[in-house]
Parts: C-alpha cells; sequence; structure tokens
C-alpha cells in the first residue's frame, strides 16, 4: 500500500511540474528558474519511472 501511495504521488507531483513549466511565458533563452524546473522534472521522471520498473520486477506471481 505504501509503495502505491509513493507511485501516486510521484505522478501527482510530475503533472504539477509539467503543467507549472508551461505556464513560463518566453523559451526563447533558458533561464535559471527555467533550468530548476526542468531539472525538477528530470527528477521526478526517473523517480516515478524507478517505481514502475520496481513494481514490475518484483510482481508476485
Amino acid at each position: 500500500m505504501k509503495q502505491n501511495r509513493r507511485r501516486i504521488i510521484l505522478a501527482v507531483l510530475f503533472i504539477l511540474s509539467v503543467g507549472n513549466f508551461s505556464r513560463i511565458q518566453g523559451n526563447e533563452n533558458i533561464r535559471t528558474i527555467q533550468f530548476l524546473a526542468i531539472f525538477a522534472m528530470g527528477i521526478l521522471f526517473g523517480l516515478l519511472v524507478k517505481e514502475i520498473i520496481e513494481r514490475i520486477r518484483n510482481k508476485p506471481q
């Protein structure tokens, strides 16, 4: 149950970070805040993929 909750929280945070990044105006030059937003999205996506892969590998048969 705790693992399932972790996946849901990571998915929601990832969706919120993507939505927040899409609101930023003017993507011609990457500013520091845009770099941090992209970096945070990458971290959240990586954690989410790691959780999903662990779920698939440890699936009871």
